[in-house]
């Protein structure tokens, strides 16, 4: 109840809350304590007729986010549909205009033969993973590498030259639910790293592995193996 201002002030209606939901629900709480929202672009009565106002430019503004939302989805896959990439390019790859380049000057792209070929010849992904922290290999985002960045890497088209893009936008892949049937996946027009047998082979292996833990996995879980 004690507050060091009376009004917060936006540019738009639409940067006060996600939606018009929100925006009823925390603006009345504020409102209960004395505090007003301001719009600066869009000045309205202090009224009731104000009040409609405010909730008509709500709801236009969530509508313009949603469509919005839902062409840039409708973009991104048609881009992917045309083999080019919607996403930040994966270990091993930099971003180029409409495509992936290998990134060879850093040494990632051997890395990721590297984790193939382990994986294929017998190794865990956890032992995988610890040996290569210890030769301080980090991943993209500087933290030590660990069994499900290997688990995603080995579950990744892009490093034989295919682009994978979920209808569902990041949910399904980001759940590693791989056969996701709203997961599509095209052929690119970057270079492979690794060959397709190596793939298969993994492919392979990674199979067997679920079936394996497959006891042991919680129901709609994905299994982590050791």
């Amino acid at each position: 109840k004690e507050h060091p201002f009376e009004r917060i002030y936006v540019w738009k209606f639409s940067r006060f809350a996600r939606n018009q939901q929100e925006a009823i629900v925390y603006k009345n709480l504020l409102r209960k304590i004395g505090v007003a929202v301001k719009s600066v672009s869009e000045p309205i009565p202090d009224d009731h007729f104000g009040t409609l106002i405010e909730r008509i430019i709500e709801w236009m503004d969530e509508f313009y986010l949603i469509n919005l939302g839902a062409e840039v989805e409708r973009g991104m896959t048609e881009k992917v549909s045309r083999g080019e990439p919607a996403v930040y390019a994966p270990f091993g790859y930099l971003n180029a205009e409409n495509t992936y380049i290998i990134d060879e000057e850093s040494g990632a792209a051997n890395v990721v033969k590297e984790i193939f070929q382990r994986y294929a010849d017998g190794e865990k992904q956890r032992d995988i993973a610890i040996s290569l922290g210890q030769k301080g290999i980090r991943t993209k985002r500087g933290n030590l590498p660990e069994n499900r960045w290997i688990d995603y890497m080995l579950n990744n088209p892009a490093y034989i030259g295919m682009i994978r893009w979920s209808l569902e936008g990041a949910k399904a892949v980001s759940r590693r639910d791989y056969k996701n049937e709203n997961i599509m996946t095209v052929a690119g027009h970057h270079t492979p790293i690794i060959t397709s047998e190596l793939w298969e082979a993994v492919q392979t292996r990674l199979a067997e592995q679920k079936k394996m833990y497959a006891a042991y996995a919680k129901k709609g879980q994905p299994v982590e193996y050791m």
